[in-house]
């Protein structure tokens, strides 16, 4: 194997969660007067901590922000995070790496809590060695942190480990934190999006992903 771990992005990587969240982002927008956003606008918000998407892509100012968190939190604590379909050929594919092993990982803005409460609930966290992500109160730590934190739990040097993911945040991260690095197309970004941050690598669907993971 080429890398001894191999660490993923969780929203448009691992799992499509676009509906869980479109439900309760929309619902929080809704409450505080806004507009609710169809797909489309939707998809800009995936990828980059609420916060930021709040601020860039609704104009909101911070006290609006933090309000319109708490009420998406709530909502999605409440049953929304399950609301989300993991990719076909995720499941085969982790685990063919751990027979290999390699080590597994999750590296996403998403607040760990909802991370690991997401993961038990549909019964993966088990193929996982580390699932690292943000502190709710703390939670637009940049991206590069997160992905040298699940590196440290999986307990392998970054220049041995693999970043997956589907925004530039997650192909950035990687470059800085010294790592290479996959961009999957069949999330929520694109193929232009993803050359242009750097990635080592373009994979169509999880069938390309597979082949450039497993060598």
């Amino acid at each position: 194997m080429r890398y001894n771990a191999v660490l993923f992005d969780f929203d448009g990587t691992f799992a499509d969660t676009s509906q869980g969240i479109l439900l309760c982002l929309n619902a929080a927008l809704e409450q505080m007067g806004y507009p609710p956003r169809s797909m489309p606008e939707f998809r800009r918000f995936l990828g980059p901590p609420i916060q930021y998407s709040l601020r860039e892509f609704a104009g909101m100012d911070e006290n609006e922000v933090q309000r319109a968190v708490a009420l998406y939190r709530e909502g999605y604590a409440a049953g929304g995070c399950f609301r989300l379909r993991v990719y076909d050929g995720l499941e085969e594919l982790l685990l063919r790496l751990r027979a290999a092993g390699v080590k597994t990982g999750i590296a996403s803005s998403k607040p760990t809590v909802y991370l690991e409460q997401i993961l038990r609930g549909i019964g993966k966290r088990r193929l996982l060695d580390a699932v690292c992500g943000t502190d709710k109160d703390h939670a637009e730590s940049g991206k590069a942190d997160i992905i040298l934190e699940a590196a440290r739990q999986c307990g392998v040097p970054p220049e041995r480990c693999l970043m997956v993911g589907d925004r530039k945040f997650d192909i950035e991260g990687a470059r800085a934190a010294g790592m290479a690095s996959v961009g999957v197309l069949y999330g929520f970004g694109g193929r232009e999006e993803l050359e242009e941050a750097g990635a080592d690598y373009i994979a169509e669907d999880c069938g390309a992903l597979k082949r450039i993971v497993l060598g």
